[in-house]
């Protein structure tokens, strides 16, 4: 079994690529923490507030020969139509084990590329990694400009998570923190019941009023404004009370918090300004102008 280190892409000023609606530093960083809670202890993820291409890290990057190094970052192109994901390796090595089976992993998934391995010289941090003697590789998690690639790895960013762990020969713990709240599947796995039951209980009375719901909830593990919004649909009412007015499409936000709806955290300023909303899906609210990240309705203010 190896120990694996992942960097996320860009970041820290520079957003990557972007497409329907989502920005590419945000995305690798919420499969990299979801790799993280799968991986427990056998994963290490270098800081996610920093652009490992910009600031050079990997040149006093400081870990053991024996690790390996998976930097995630999503393509874009002009046309809308590229697709599929790959593996880049410097152009001084030859693909070990590892790429080969990340590379028929990624490009089952995300089809469409010619080419799953390639080999790059242009690049810094595989050209960083390859004087420090570690082995590397970047991974292109599909592209961010196609919406089926976009659709795939948002519905099945579980499933690349675990998969890339057992490439690595590393068991998925399983830890409820990798998945969203109110996934049926991973209420399953852990022995909690599922949103909708935990919100029909609600109704029926079982769990109190006010502040004190609020406790049990948290209390027992489940995520009470995940719980509350559920009732609130269930009932028919709006989010936070009939006297708030509705977001919609157009209007103005502010992120009440710098965390996105996957818990990724962003750079502070984001809380200081107002973006036009660009999607709502559920509690799941896209704000576009310079950001172009998706929040929970109930970490917004309108």
């Amino acid at each position: 079994m190896a120990h694996i280190f992942i960097i996320a892409g860009h970041g820290d000023g520079d957003p990557g690529a972007s497409g329907n609606g989502y920005k590419e530093y945000e995305r690798v960083r919420a499969l990299a923490k979801k790799i993280k809670a799968y991986g427990g202890d056998n994963v290490t993820v270098g800081d996610t507030s920093r652009d490992w291409y910009k600031d050079n890290l990997i040149s006093s990057l400081n870990i053991s020969k024996d690790w390996q190094i998976v930097e995630l970052h999503m393509d874009g192109a002009s046309a809308s139509s590229a697709r599929g994901g790959h593996v880049i390796i410097n152009s001084t090595y030859d693909p070990d084990k590892y790429d080969k089976a990340l590379a028929e992993f990624i490009s089952d998934i995300l089809p469409g590329r010619a080419s799953t391995i390639v080999k790059r010289s242009d690049l810094a941090n595989p050209k960083r990694a390859a004087a420090k003697g570690y082995p590397y590789r970047l991974l292109e998690c599909g592209f961010i400009t196609n919406a089926q690639d976009v659709k795939i790895f948002n519905g099945q960013m579980d499933d690349i998570a675990k998969g890339i762990l057992s490439i690595f020969g590393i068991k998925a713990s399983g830890s409820e923190s990798a998945s969203k709240p109110d996934e049926s599947k991973s209420a399953a796995s852990t022995g909690k019941k599922s949103t909708d039951t935990i919100a029909k209980e609600v109704i029926a009375g079982k769990w109190g009023n006010g502040d004190d719901r609020k406790k049990k909830l948290e209390a027992a593990g489940y995520n009470y404004n995940t719980i509350q919004n559920r009732v609130n649909e269930m009932l028919g009412v709006k989010s936070s009370g009939t006297a708030k007015k509705t977001l919609k499409v157009g209007m103005k936000a502010k992120p009440k918090t710098a965390v996105s709806y996957d818990g990724v955290k962003l750079i502070s300023s984001v809380t200081k300004k107002y973006y036009k909303v660009i999607e709502i899906k559920g509690s799941r609210v896209v704000l576009g102008d310079s950001l172009n990240t998706a929040f929970n309705i109930s970490n917004l203010t309108y």
